[in-house]
């Protein structure tokens, strides 16, 4: 009923010739990342894909009545989702420079839906006008929207059109001129960026005694979450998927699960079903990289919210605090008030100058130098085995699966501030979403082959630093070393498997015992228990 109000009193002023052209600067990133935020709730819960175009040339900062401008484009992006069932819909926005200080804007919404008669096209943009009425009777509306919308164009001196065929789909083209403030390009737009936060990291609080269990198939995204949440002196377990997240909570007592929407096998939604089950009140909150799901969503599956990829650190203490007895909830001592280091280590200051890492962006999004390098490390020695896996699900028709590893990899890309990656990655996860298996088929071979670059890009991180000597590892502790991989192994416990390979390559190994190390840091890399435990009963 409010939306109705405001759409009569809008056309009470246009035709009492009240309504103002209201000019103002605004940067076109977050304008459109406010568009995008509100529609793909609605996009999801019809299951339909959501494709986002933007003209990497756009000028930064523009000027125009910028309200108007929104109000037009959400009500064309809301009647695509309205007036179509399968398949989805894009914004492409484009632009045409004028001179240095005036450019053309272009926003083009194209939806699968059912189209327009062409005997109705005529009554499109008149008030109060629903068309096809018998078919449409099922879906709100007052038929101003687009009347609204095509008087909004005119005021501002655009053109508003449209192209239809009946039972294909749609496409309306908003054109108008806008005033250039800043004419620096916007680059590539990423809608889920986050506006990265001044200053120093300092955790909320600490609770030596809280249990948090992280569920993810991407060990990239486990050893982030591990260091963003370190300072705050958590036990954080982790799990690779859904059946081990099971078998944790079974054996294990903890305060919250975050836990990954997309995996392989069992997914986070089929999971949170069966945790429910035995445990109805363990707060459970959803870990994606896709926004565009609802938080409607993820309460009705069972979840107690979501959180998006990447994690944002004081969202995730936040959430996690509601969570926690007050008594076992500490202030940050001195030395806990964590602040990550910022700066590369001199031995790795060549990352700064890689092609396709923006290290500062990594170190963002990984939270920290520590767990950057950490990433960066895990991320060129997975290329190989990634691409095999990306390969064979796809000549081997697993849409599925190549959607779900190549959303994987858009996560880890993004990581390490391989932003062109990641936003490849992007585009053939919409393409697996949506189904679209002809763009997979004309550009998965361009992803794969930037993915493959980075094996040259990133080898000097195999090379050990030089002049450094190591001690030959005593046997006692390497014998202690053998038998609690012998346990923790069995336990799947990934943090436990982690600490003592990494403490074993400390020291100086004998030859048998180098491979054996070696191939188990590989196997846990993968998550591969399996192969780990055959890997430790054949013993040294």
């Amino acid at each position: 009923m409010l939306g109705l109000v405001n759409d009569v009193l809008d056309l009470s002023k246009i035709e009492s010739g009240k309504m103002t052209v209201v000019v103002t600067e605004y940067e076109m990133e977050d304008f459109l990342r406010s568009l995008c935020t509100m529609i793909r709730v609605r996009a999801d819960q019809k299951k339909l894909y959501f494709k986002v175009r933007v003209d990497e040339n756009i000028p930064r900062t523009l000027k125009g009545d910028s309200g108007k401008i929104k109000q037009i484009v959400l009500n064309l992006l809301t009647n695509a989702v309205k007036y179509t069932s399968k398949g989805g819909f894009e914004l492409i926005v484009s632009m045409k420079p004028v001179d240095e200080s005036v450019c053309e804007l272009f926003f083009k919404v194209k939806d699968t839906g059912m189209g327009i008669k062409p005997e109705d096209m005529d009554k499109l943009f008149s008030a109060f006008e629903r068309l096809d009425e018998e078919k449409n009777s099922n879906i709100q509306g007052t038929g101003l929207g687009l009347d609204i919308s095509r008087q909004f164009t005119e005021l501002m001196g655009g053109e508003l059109e449209c192209e239809s065929v009946y039972g294909e789909g749609t496409e309306f083209t908003l054109s108008l001129m806008q005033q250039i403030v800043d004419s620096a390009p916007i680059g590539r737009f990423d809608e889920f960026k986050k506006i990265n936060e001044n200053g120093p990291y300092v955790p909320k609080f600490c609770a030596p005694d809280a249990e948090i269990l992280v569920v993810d198939d991407n060990p990239m995204n486990l050893n982030v979450i591990k260091g963003l949440l370190a300072p705050t002196k958590m036990f954080i377990s982790t799990a690779s998927g859904g059946e081990e997240c099971l078998e944790k909570i079974r054996y294990g007592s903890y305060n919250v699960v975050l836990l990954d929407h997309m995996m392989p096998g069992m997914d986070g939604v089929e999971t949170v079903k069966h945790i429910r089950e035995e445990y109805p009140d363990l707060p459970v909150y959803a870990l994606t990289a896709n926004t565009a799901v609802s938080e409607e969503f993820y309460l009705e599956a069972g979840f107690n919210g979501f959180l998006a990829k990447p994690v944002d650190s004081a969202r995730v203490e936040s959430v996690i605090m509601q969570h926690l007895p007050k008594e076992i909830m500490m202030r940050p001592s001195g030395d806990g008030a964590h602040a990550a280091a910022q700066k590369l280590p001199e031995e790795l200051l060549w990352l700064e100058e890689t092609e396709g890492i923006d290290v500062s962006n990594g170190i963002k999004y990984s939270g920290g130098v520590d767990p950057f390098v950490k990433s960066i490390k895990l991320f060129y020695d997975t290329i190989d085995e990634n691409i095999d896996v990306l390969e064979r699900s796809y000549r081997q028709s697993d849409i599925k699966l190549y959607t779900i590893k190549v959303h994987a990899l858009k996560s880890s890309a993004r990581i390490i501030g391989a932003d062109k990656l990641s936003g490849l990655c992007q585009k053939l996860e919409d393409a697996g979403n949506s189904e679209d298996l002809d763009y997979i088929r004309d550009n998965r071979e361009i992803m794969t082959d930037l993915y493959s670059s980075y094996k040259e890009k990133l080898k000097k991180l195999t090379r050990e630093k030089s002049g450094e000597e190591l001690q030959d590892i005593p046997e006692e502790e390497l014998q202690e070393a053998y038998e609690a991989l012998n346990e923790v192994i069995g336990m799947m416990d990934y943090e436990a498997v982690d600490m003592i390979v990494s403490q074993v390559k400390t020291y100086r190994l004998k030859d048998d015992d180098k491979a054996f190390f070696d191939e188990l840091e590989k196997l846990l890399k993968k998550v591969d228990w399996d192969k780990m435990e055959e890997l430790i009963k054949n013993g040294r």
